[in-house]
């Protein structure tokens, strides 16, 4: 009988540490669905002309590649973030796909969008691809690289 109840309390404390495994990786795993939810908070606040809250969700360090160009997130403030306003305003894409994806305090999203519409006088008919990579913060998750590039979308 005491060899059974030296049996048993293995048993019961292999259990144990394979549970407290499974519950720790499981509350450490990055929450994908806060990580999606920053991306589409940015594209929303884009499209409503909300700058401020456009910046605030881009990491200090964060880097903006489109059009073959990079931009810091200062460049992209001055230099671009108003027609992108326009843009996003003028255009609002409809997604295609979307896949995210995580790891520790680092996460990415890549998505693809079908883009029409008239845009400073000319006829739009896109096909985007977006890749956002964000990291974990004391403030949340940041934007920390964007990188957008598009093509006339295939004749239907």
């Amino acid at each position: 009988m005491n060899r059974h109840h030296h049996l048993v309390s293995i048993a019961i404390i292999c259990l144990s540490l394979f549970t407290a495994r499974i519950v720790l990786s499981e509350s450490s795993a990055p929450d994908t669905g806060a990580v999606g939810a920053v991306v589409d908070e940015f594209h929303r606040v884009l499209a409503s002309g909300d700058s401020n809250r456009v910046m605030s969700l881009l990491a200090p360090d964060a880097i903006i590649v489109e059009a073959g160009t990079v931009q810091t997130r200062a460049e992209y403030e001055s230099e671009h973030l108003e027609e992108d306003i326009a843009f996003a305003r003028a255009l609002p894409g409809k997604q295609t796909s979307r896949k995210v994806q995580a790891a520790g305090d680092a996460a990415w999203v890549t998505s693809t969008f079908r883009v029409t519409g008239e845009f400073h006088d000319r006829i739009i008919d896109n096909q985007a691809a977006e890749t956002a990579v964000l990291t974990r913060t004391s403030d949340g998750w940041r934007i920390r690289a964007l990188h957008w590039s598009s093509h006339k979308a295939a004749k239907d």
